[in-house]
């Protein structure tokens, strides 16, 4: 089963940089649908309850790198039990920096003028 993460609201911060999600035999696995390299980003999660790190697997790598706050597409958790071990794998569509607030202003400010 896949759950949907909704995501407003939450604050997330690159506290890794993207690796190669690698198989035991240390092969960089690949997307099954589009054959796309998977990585893995560490975030730092925060809401109003507090902080969670999580490992985000995407096909492709993001282009952000530590402390960088982020925007996450389309966040799916998928529980998983194996051998009386179990977790939960998060994956995502796409994770993508935050504009910056000046680059926010400044884009504001074009489309008033423009409007």
């Amino acid at each position: 089963m896949q759950l949907e993460i909704r995501t407003e609201g939450v604050d997330f911060v690159v506290s890794r940089t993207p690796q190669p999600k690698n198989d035991n035999d240390g092969r960089q696995k690949t997307d099954r649908e589009t054959g796309e390299l998977l990585h893995v980003t560490e975030l730092v999660t925060m809401d109003e309850t507090g902080a969670e790190v999580i490992k985000v697997t995407t096909a492709g790598a993001p282009r952000v790198t530590k402390r960088q706050p982020v925007t996450v597409l389309k966040l799916v958790a998928t529980p998983w039990n194996i051998d009386g071990r179990g977790g939960v794998a998060f994956r995502a569509e796409a994770i993508t920096p935050v504009p910056s607030t000046a680059a926010r202003a400044a884009t504001s400010t074009a489309a008033s003028a423009g409007a």
